[in-house]
């Protein structure tokens, strides 16, 4: 295929896949797939535990690793010494194993921490732990937890030989092959070989079955490295490598984005994309192209998300990522460009200027297989200012429970208008429908529109979203003005009414008759390490930055001043911990069904930070477009 048809082809299936995330709801025919395949998983699991089916994961045992790849994802003492007193924190909840119990031994507090404890991507704290001298206390006590997996769920397990949880732990064995390996008795050595052989033997005949999404691509990984890093691994290579390419042409968006939207996925997967690749190499072995073309897209995409502190934006369940990883994987750019402003597939807007920076959620949310941790917070964005954030989303949590994850994801925990606390985008309820498709989003604005506009003065954005339009009828419209020197940020928030709109038999929101004159509240959630305080006549908000920068905010509405205030928030960026915070609201009502309200943040000099000033007792206009 030319290169411009491989692109025709790219954006064909982008488009399709927008058309899929427009009509993701709760259709019969998502339930009666589902539960087709919950049949299907449930009859293999019973054949899989079975004896007989045992005997054919039965082959050659490898003698030795060919190769220790690179872990990218840096590993932290603190977490390690956490591990050696009990205390699991993963992804999925909390549990203490106190003493020398064994964690596998104990009830999981849900099936995606039990994912995360057999994956064994937590091996790397244990491997920097040594490093820094533990002496051989890291690698015993690491060494024993493999041993105690093998002993209790090396031949069977429904949770841990799921394809993505046995590609997620032969990548964290083979990387971390040095702790669990080196020094290590014969006996133990033997029989962990011969239980990663067999791992991956099975591995070769499910890691197409993995769910669909950043899971699938993990299997794959896990498969390419079993082939790679074992010494009779080589068919598993080539097999792994072929499912792998064909899950980057699925899932990467031709702007590098991944098509989950969530930033966090974009940066773990472009890990072990990057761990592969240098493998490959060392290994002397030819990286296909479609892997060397997936990196040259999802590097630029990355710095596009990251902010002036080097850590993500938060987005559709993104986190700060892991201290240090993207810094790892940037430095394996080679071009080491600017990022661009504008990711039409992946559905984000950048707005850069003097020591500010933007980043804007301007896309519809992903289809439905691939938004079980989408958010909504369409229109909303985060600021940042050199190495300080000052706007943000809440962000997103997985160890807290469902609740603060469900409440993470809504659109009063992002930095946008709320119309009668009431989110943008409604996620599944029903425990049946939730028990088969997970927690995708249901329904959301299925028409999300941009504009942008750039000359000397600044940037424009104008933006639309029409996932209120169901519910009350009307449309929220966005104006951000970003100045050149990045020293004033306009803004203006309305709603209009929306055209009429065709229901869908599934979407029983757009048949309920929209409330009269909602009220609305636009948020600004303020990172815990910016300070703000409100004048006595409430008329506008002094925030101070750590790096000393003081910012003012007002507000107005088209009939006089609005309501500002000062309320607690929290901030999840850091995925497993809660940080005290405060946001900065708007409220209003609607007026006849429209509204409208005009907002600026606006930088203080240093000497006057401490005192308004009088050219900013009023909220400028926004300049036209």
């Amino acid at each position: 295929m030319t290169g411009e048809g491989a692109k025709t082809d790219r954006e064909s299936k982008t488009q399709a896949l927008a058309r899929a995330g427009a009509a993701s709801g709760n259709r019969a025919i998502d339930l009666a797939a589902a539960a087709a395949l919950r049949i299907r998983d449930a009859v293999l699991a019973r054949a899989f535990g079975t004896w007989a089916y045992g005997q054919t994961l039965r082959g050659p045992m490898p003698d030795h690793m060919v190769l220790y790849p690179l872990d990218l994802r840096p590993g932290r003492t603190s977490k390690a010494d956490a591990l050696f007193q009990g205390l699991w924190f993963l992804p999925g909840g909390q549990l203490r194993a106190p003493g020398a119990s064994s964690p596998f031994a104990a009830d999981p507090p849900s099936e995606r921490w039990a994912e995360e404890l057999h994956g064994f991507s937590w091996l790397r704290h244990f491997t920097t732990a040594h490093a820094a001298g533990t002496g051989d206390a890291a690698r015993a006590y690491a060494q024993k937890l493999v041993a105690d997996w093998i002993a209790t769920e090396g031949e069977w397990h429904p949770i841990a030989w799921r394809p993505q949880v046995i590609g997620r732990r032969l990548t964290s064995w083979v990387a971390n092959g040095a702790l669990i390996i080196d020094g290590s008795e014969l006996v133990y050595r033997s029989t962990l070989l011969r239980n990663m052989a067999r791992q991956a033997r099975h591995l070769a005949r499910v890691a197409a079955m993995a769910p669909a999404g950043e899971p699938r691509i993990v299997a794959a990984i896990g498969l390419a490295f079993s082939g790679l890093c074992l010494s009779e691994g080589h068919k598993r290579l080539k097999k792994g490598t072929r499912l792998l390419c064909r899950e980057l042409d699925r899932q990467i968006l031709p702007d590098g984005g991944h098509v989950s939207r969530n930033p966090s996925a974009q940066l773990s997967i472009l890990l072990d994309l990057l761990s592969l690749r240098e493998a490959l190499t060392t290994r002397r072995i030819e990286v296909p192209k479609p892997i060397r073309d997936a990196i040259d897209r999802m590097t630029p995409m990355l710095r596009f998300f990251r902010h002036g502190d080097g850590r993500l934006a938060l987005f559709n369940g993104s986190t700060e990522g892991p201290e240090g990883a993207i810094d790892a994987a940037l430095e394996r750019d080679d071009a080491k460009g600017r990022p661009f402003g504008y990711a039409p597939h992946s559905g984000y807007q950048r707005l850069a200027a003097g020591p500010t920076g933007l980043v804007v959620d301007a896309g519809k949310p992903p289809p439905g297989p691939f938004s079980h941790e989408a958010h909504a917070g369409c229109l909303s964005f985060e600021m940042s200012v050199g190495r300080a954030r000052m706007v943000v989303n809440c962000g997103a949590t997985k160890v807290l429970g469902p609740d603060w994850e469900a409440a993470s994801r809504a659109t009063a925990a992002h930095s946008t208008l709320v119309l009668a606390d009431t989110s943008s985008a409604r996620m599944l309820r029903g425990r049946l429908s939730r028990a088969l498709l997970g927690a995708r989003i249901m329904d959301g604005p299925r028409r999300v529109e941009s504009r942008r506009n750039e000359n000397e003065a600044g940037t424009w954005l104008d933006m639309t979203h029409d996932g209120y339009a169901g519910n009350f009828g009307l449309l929220h419209r966005r104006r951000l003005f970003l100045s050149a020197t990045g020293e004033d940020l306009r803004g203006e928030d309305m709603l209009e009414e929306a055209p009429p709109l065709r229901a869908l038999p599934w979407q029983r929101g757009y048949w309920t008759r929209p409330p009269a004159d909602p009220g609305f509240a636009i948020r600004f959630h303020l990172h815990p390490d910016a300070k703000a305080s409100l004048a006595h006549d409430r008329s506008n908000v002094l925030v101070m930055l750590s790096n000393g920068d003081g910012w003012q905010f007002r507000a107005r509405t088209a009939g006089g001043e609005c309501e500002i205030a000062i309320e607690e928030s929290v901030y999840l960026g850091s995925g497993d911990t809660t940080r005290r915070a405060d946001q900065v609201v708007v409220t209003g009502k609607v007026f006849r069904g429209e509204a409208r309200i005009n907002w600026a943040w606006r930088r203080l000099s240093t000497r006057n930070a401490g005192r308004v000033r009088e050219a900013d007792a009023e909220v400028p206009e926004l300049p036209d477009l």
